[in-house]
């Protein structure tokens, strides 16, 4: 399904190509809007982050009058791509959209942290706001997170996660932590490949954006055992939640956000401050991810700042206390 709606989200591109492609118009804080901006993506295509990256771009395209590319960088736990956008020049024509993992989780994984969520970048806005669903492949026999987890201990039971160090990673290692869970890491280079492994029954289980697990579960080739985040998905209204489910710890929201590298001018940063909330909140877009389970939210750099802090000590906390590192 995700792979489908990224093809319409080009097909609608290609058939409405932005006015301001042709015949270029300056905007405030882009004063060249003959050069390309690039959003740097560090995941494969198809996943929840490059279909909301490639909607964003589209709505930025036109308002911005700058033509922006896409560039996916998977691999590395996020970190070779977020130290592109944080080595580039800070004149906002190289961004980063990415998930909460690369600032708030990633930091914490090495024994010497690869970058400084604060330091070496510039917060833009929050993007994309939602929780987690716990999906199975329909063979495996259990109905709810506390029969996955009872399973385990009686058999080998494959959990998936987009890369080592994600959120699902973090998830997994706490549910084998602190629920006496069993469960087998298989972790695969970003979420498209693992949703693909875990539909073919090569993996059971996988946490996965609303995003790209939504429809799956409506079609039935997934089941949802749970969802993370304090309140049910109003796209999966009869999920209970983990923490409904009795597992505390899972309350935790997963999002996506823009950051240029430390620096940018506050003039460019206003300026995508601005296009991005009200691309976001355009009805439009607002509906066609509303119907996946997925919040956009457009907040000012100061409010993203405090969510990111506030984020990073919370997993930091998490991560010491499973004892993980990647290195």
């Amino acid at each position: 399904m995700h792979i489908l709606l990224r093809a319409s989200l080009l097909a609608a591109a290609l058939a409405h190509p932005p006015a301001g492609l042709s015949q270029p118009a300056a905007s405030a804080g882009y004063p060249d809007p003959a050069r390309v901006i690039r959003l740097v993506v560090p995941a494969p295509p198809g996943g929840p982050g490059d279909v909301v990256a490639r909607a964003l771009a589209r709505e930025l395209t036109a308002s911005l009058k700058s033509a922006i590319v896409v560039e996916n960088k998977p691999g590395g736990a996020s970190i070779p791509g977020a130290l592109e956008v944080a080595r580039a020049p800070a004149d906002g024509y190289t961004l980063l959209l990415t998930l909460n993992t690369t600032h708030t989780q990633v930091p914490h994984l090495y024994a010497k942290a690869p970058f400084d969520p604060f330091a070496d970048f510039t917060p833009v806005a929050q993007v994309y706001r939602g929780s987690s669903v716990l999906v199975a492949h329909p063979s495996l026999p259990a109905r709810n997170l506390a029969e996955a987890i009872a399973l385990s201990r009686t058999q080998a039971v494959a959990f998936a996660s987009p890369s080592p160090g994600t959120t699902g990673h973090l998830y997994i290692e706490a549910l084998n932590a602190d629920h006496g869970a069993r469960f087998i890491h298989v972790p695969y280079k970003g979420s498209n490949p693992a949703v693909q492994d875990l539909l073919a029954g090569h993996v059971q289980l996988l946490f996965d954006s609303p995003a790209t697990a939504v429809p799956h579960v409506r079609s039935g080739r997934l089941k949802a055992l749970a969802a993370t985040g304090s309140t049910r998905l109003a796209s999966l209204p009869d999920l209970p939640t983990a923490k409904e489910q009795g597992f505390a710890g899972f309350e935790s929201s997963t999002w996506l956000g823009v950051f240029g590298p430390a620096g940018l001018p506050p003039p460019i940063v206003a300026t995508l401050n601005r296009e991005i909330s009200q691309a976001v909140n355009a009805s439009q877009l607002r509906e066609q991810f509303s119907a996946m389970g997925v919040e956009l939210v457009g907040t000012s750099p100061e409010a993203f700042r405090d969510v990111i802090r506030k984020d990073h000590d919370e997993w930091g906390r998490l991560i010491k206390r499973i004892n993980l590192k990647l290195d």
